[in-house]
């Protein structure tokens, strides 16, 4: 991990691990038959629907570790891959996750089967699984809800001319430190008082890809509230009412200096 990757708290943001998910999912593809060269051939599309994201211990600069991915299971055009990160000294867990994948007609953007030999370069017997939850269903009360509104930039897009998926994650995490800003609690206070907020887990479900030009409100509110912590409901939608996406936030109060949990100041 190298310096310019880290955030305002010395670790590596959520959208960060999104993009070293994609980075190593296209080595690996290419080693596979299906790397983008070969993805624009066969006039083939990758969407992301849903991704879990769990860190056990965030990453600084300076760490090196190694990027595990494989295929949980694949039917027809839908599939479920794993991965995980683990330093490279001292094997330790830092993060893992799932992400949920279809693939599309890069013209039609209609689900299409990739053919049985390319597949079998990927399909394992018996892949390990890990532990993941189902995506709750939950409703935003705006009565409660911090609100914000969100443009779509020209470098928030991917190459597909949509919202790239790591940047969901950026949206998330800036919506959450604003609300917490709007209830007393800014980044320098944080920082006075020896604290940080430290994501733990995200879940996201893709609903409706986000273009550049557009407005999206994006709303969060707080759930399972402690002293220590708890998880952000988030949702982002055009002012049509349309959702783009939803996702949850699991976060925690440590000590800036030991890492260790912690709770908020009684003040």
């Amino acid at each position: 991990m190298r310096w310019s990757e880290m955030n305002a708290n010395g670790q590596v943001s959520l959208a960060g691990y999104f993009r070293y998910l994609m980075e190593t999912a296209w080595d690996w593809g290419a080693s596979g038959g299906l790397g983008f060269a070969e993805n624009e051939a066969l006039g083939l599309a990758w969407l992301i629907q849903e991704m879990e994201l769990e860190i056990f211990r965030p990453l600084t600069s300076g760490d090196v570790f190694d990027f595990t991915i494989w295929l949980l299971e694949w039917r027809r055009m839908r599939g479920t891959r794993c991965f995980e990160l683990r330093l490279a000294e001292g094997n330790e867990l830092v993060a893992r996750g799932a992400q949920k994948v279809v693939v599309l007609d890069s013209k039609s953007f209609r689900p299409v089967r990739v053919r049985d030999e390319i597949m079998a370069n990927f399909i394992m017997e018996n892949p390990r699984s890990i532990e993941r939850q189902q995506f709750p269903e939950f409703e935003i009360e705006p009565q409660t809800a911090h609100q914000t509104q969100r443009v779509i930039e020209w470098r928030d897009l991917d190459i597909l001319d949509h919202v790239n998926n790591a940047t969901y994650a950026d949206f998330a995490e800036q919506t959450a430190v604003q609300a917490l800003d709007a209830k007393g609690w800014p980044p320098s206070r944080f920082k006075a008082e020896g604290l940080r907020m430290q994501s733990q887990r995200f879940h996201i479900r893709y609903k409706s890809p986000a273009l550049w030009g557009e407005t999206l409100n994006v709303s969060a509110s707080l759930k399972d509230a402690k002293p220590e912590g708890g998880t952000w409901f988030i949702q982002m939608e055009r002012p049509s009412g349309e959702i783009v996406s939803q996702c949850t936030l699991g976060w925690a109060v440590v000590d800036r200096e030991s890492g260790q949990y912690t709770v908020f100041s009684k003040q």
